[in-house]
């Protein structure tokens, strides 16, 4: 008899909260993630129920999951979606993940757990993350929908995702800390520093070390705040 757990689980199936359509997140990584940037690192999936993940960005769908991030409006997003998103919406047609979500909280005990390899986790309600996380040694989160005026519980697990110095200031208003994409050609402003994950970061210090995206629950402001330059095939378009 098989007894090997599964290489991931559901952790929600349902609305989102963006605008109402059926989406799907599912918790992977679980026998070894080997993302080169962020390290062994458990991989929350935001997917769109109803579609392919290249159909939904064709089609518009993706706002679903991805709202009014400026990476998918102007095509420039980072993600290459005919690798995981499409392999991890495969495996969850066919089945490969229970839907439990105390499962994967046990499994995401005492391990570091990205909330959004794909998709927001605002798209996602509040429960499924306290629950999800609440025996991890931690996390890492990005939200663009920061201004949304219910997103405020996010930021405790989230960084606001900031794409011009505006945005930065303005999340820090809000009580953010931020991690910004920027030019080449961009200066750090006060309070940042590069993202020692990058390439321009030298070291490669993966994310499962570095633990600064963790938004403002564990270490708070005084933390600072990542900056990138824009990466990615289609950065271009940025």
């Amino acid at each position: 008899m098989n007894t090997q757990p599964p290489p991931g689980y559901v952790i929600y199936n349902g609305p989102s909260r963006i605008d109402g359509q059926q989406i799907v997140a599912i918790l992977t990584g679980l026998r070894k993630s080997k993302n080169r940037k962020t390290g062994n690192v458990l991989q929350v999936y935001i997917l769109r129920a109803d579609t392919r993940p290249s159909q939904a960005r064709k089609e518009n769908k993706d706002v679903s999951i991805c709202g009014d991030c400026p990476h998918r409006i102007n095509k420039s997003c980072y993600v290459n979606l005919a690798k995981a998103p499409r392999a991890v919406h495969a495996a969850w047609l066919r089945g490969v993940y229970p839907d439990d979500l105390q499962a994967a909280a046990q499994a995401a005990t005492d391990r570091h757990v990205r909330l959004g390899a794909y998709g927001d986790p605002y798209a996602v309600p509040v429960w499924v993350w306290r629950e999800l996380l609440h025996l991890a040694a931690g996390w890492l989160g990005y939200t663009h929908q920061w201004r949304q005026p219910d997103a405020g519980p996010y930021m405790q697990w989230c960084m606001a995702s900031a794409d011009s110095c505006t945005d930065r200031v303005d999340a820090l208003d809000m009580g953010y800390r931020t991690f910004r994409v920027r030019r080449a050609d961009e200066a750090l402003m006060p309070g940042e520093f590069v993202c020692p994950a990058s390439d321009e970061g030298g070291k490669r210090v993966q994310c499962d070390t570095c633990k600064a995206c963790d938004g403002t629950g564990r270490r708070g402001a005084a933390q600072g705040s990542p900056v990138i330059i824009v990466h990615g095939a289609m950065k271009k378009y940025f």
